[in-house]
């Protein structure tokens, strides 16, 4: 854990070191427990919930291996460099970490948990396993001192993946070759699954037996008996319900709730794939369809011509645990503009599922790989049908969500991605239950036979005098994606450029973030440290006029330059009041 020092003043400085604990599980009578060494008296407020909030989840998460977990335990959680007092909740996640390690030690499963070596990890968790969200300076300060260690992967929360890439990156100019991963994490389920982060390992059960032993003696002949009658059962693994995939870049292998692999097929993906589990969840989805507590197994055919005039629909299928087909999908619409006909060659992307009306869904997102339309959609996952509302857009749709945006107990569609027409990457949102029609455009691109659709926002991000002057056709959005915050109710992402280095080599580099508020009006906007460079180099030549860029009066001018959907025409911030 990276501790920060706080000053007299008591703010936080750029002071600090990288903490480990011990925890130390025993069983008691009575109530849980908890003692910090060292401590105050009176443990601190944050510290105190953050340690129940994170043993009630270690507990939930032990009782898939152990059968039986007591009522009461005696906890010791000891701070092995005894730098002081710890307060805040940053080490929620690890104490979490360490209490299924030691509770699986204590219970003696078939199966134990360990943390990577080289590993270092800040961030709370809520009662729901959400991680809790860092402040962004305090993100930066606690990259500076991890950078400065042996440590090789420092896990923060998702909402801070930009502030701690952005620090890292300015470190790394000076020191080119320290290579520190950065992984970001959104809940506890995102964390336990990542075996770069928490290895599970099955224990030898003539270890267990001897361990057990140890603890029962009075027992122990009769375990020797127990031992040698169900060895069978102890080596052998009899779950069959899919519960993960992971990729190897040729096959795509399903695997049980313990990482037994059940079957394998051919799905080729790059080493992106292999390593991001935000990739895989576009391409696989685990899941009951039909609640029979029976996962089943729904994934999108890979795209695998390189025919320049091979035609491939975007095709779904649906899996048992048997490998046995219950349903394919195909997108096959071809739809009309202006400028051309669009023939159906589409790449699909998993998106998020939603239960509406008893039926559990799945809305998707595709791009046409030829062309410049998209398309949302949803699925009944028990059959495969298609919903009858489709979303059609004249540019590509990088990043979907569904998330209450409006507090109204329902989920809202929001989307980021390009405008073809407009040549602006564009941020809309629709209601759940009217999402049908296409987005608007100019002439020549929209959709034709189709009503226009009514959406909640729909709000157009132009080029920088920066994309303007390498003339790129649209400003690009950042692989960090589309999120929103719940508790600050915002929707965040990040938008990126290209920097020339020579006459057709062009390196790709973080030009500005964006959070918009609750009201859908008011933009924060955040400079990249990599576009500042860039673009203050060419207003120190003349080339591109000021202000410099790190400023007020560019970020206003950014603010200035984005347009609003009302009334039927576009608008500017000053014109929706």
């Amino acid at each position: 854990m990276p501790l920060l020092e706080n000053s007299t003043d008591n703010q936080l400085s750029n002071l600090g070191l990288l903490e480990t604990i011990t925890v130390k599980i025993t069983k008691s009578k009575g109530e849980n427990s908890f003692l910090i060494v060292p401590s105050e008296k009176d443990i601190e407020q944050l510290i105190d919930r953050q340690i129940k909030v994170s043993w009630n989840i270690a507990v939930k998460f032990c009782e898939q291996f152990i059968s039986k977990i007591s009522n009461s335990h005696e906890v010791v959680i000891h701070f092995n460099k005894r730098s002081g007092l710890c307060r805040g909740n940053s080490l929620g996640i690890v104490l979490t970490i360490k209490f299924i390690e030691e509770l699986l030690k204590l219970y003696n499963p078939a199966f134990i948990t360990k943390a990577q070596k080289g590993l270092a990890i800040t961030g709370g968790l809520k009662e729901s396993g959400e991680v809790i969200v860092v402040g962004d300076e305090i993100v930066k300060l606690k990259t500076e001192l991890v950078f400065y260690s042996g440590v090789e992967q420092f896990v923060v929360p998702r909402h801070n993946e930009f502030a701690a890439r952005e620090k890292l990156e300015e470190l790394k100019r000076n020191y080119p070759n320290r290579n520190l991963k950065i992984i970001s994490i959104e809940d506890f389920e995102d964390f336990s699954s990542r075996r770069n982060i928490i290895a599970i390992k099955k224990i030898n059960p003539a270890l267990r037996t001897i361990k057990f032993a140890r603890q029962n003696f009075l027992t122990v002949i009769v375990i020797l008996i127990l031992t040698l009658l169900l060895t069978t059962l102890f080596t052998i693994d009899f779950d069959d319900n899919p519960g993960s995939v992971t990729f190897d870049g040729e096959y795509a292998h399903i695997k049980n709730k313990n990482g037994k692999i059940l079957w394998s097929l051919q799905y080729p993906v790059n080493q992106r794939a292999i390593e991001d589990v935000g990739i895989k969840k576009e391409e696989f989805l685990i899941t009951d369809i039909n609640g029979d507590k029976i996962n089943e197994i729904i994934y999108k055919i890979p795209t695998v011509s390189n025919i320049k005039d091979e035609t491939e629909v975007g095709s779904i299928v649906c899996l048992d645990k048997q490998k046995n087909v219950i349903w394919n999908f195909d997108l096959s619409d071809t739809v009309f503009a202006d400028k051309e006909d669009i023939t159906p060659d589409y790449t699909i992307i998993l998106g998020d599922t939603i239960t509406m009306g008893g039926n559990k869904l799945l809305f998707c997102y595709a791009n046409n790989k030829r062309s410049f339309s998209s398309v949302v959609f949803a699925i009944n996952l028990r059959d495969g049908a298609r919903l009858p509302q489709t979303f059609w857009a004249s540019g590509h749709t990088m990043f979907l969500l569904l998330r209450d945006i409006d507090n109204n107990a329902k989920s809202e569609i929001i989307g980021l991605g390009f405008d073809n027409g407009y040549e602006d990457a564009v941020l809309w949102a629709m209601e759940m239950d009217n999402y049908d029609g296409f987005r608007l455009t100019t002439d020549v691109y929209i959709i034709k036979g189709r009503k226009q659709a009514d959406l909640i926002f729909y709000i157009r991000i132009p080029k920088t005098d920066y994309d303007n002057y390498i003339k790129i056709r649209t400003p690009g959005i950042d692989f960090s994606g589309l999120s929103y915050d719940s508790g600050r109710k915002s929707i965040q992402f990040s938008l990126s450029s290209r920097k020339k280095l020579h006459y057709k080599d062009f390196l790709d580099i973080n030009i500005i973030g964006f959070e918009l508020d609750s009201t859908f009006k008011n933009f924060f906007v955040n400079i990249g440290s990599d576009f500042r460079v860039v673009r203050d180099s060419l207003v120190a030549k003349g080339v591109l006029n000021p202000p410099y860029t790190d400023t007020r009066e560019y970020r206003e001018i950014i603010r200035n330059s984005i347009l609003y959907y009302k009334n039927d025409k576009w608008v500017k911030r000053r014109e929706l009041d």
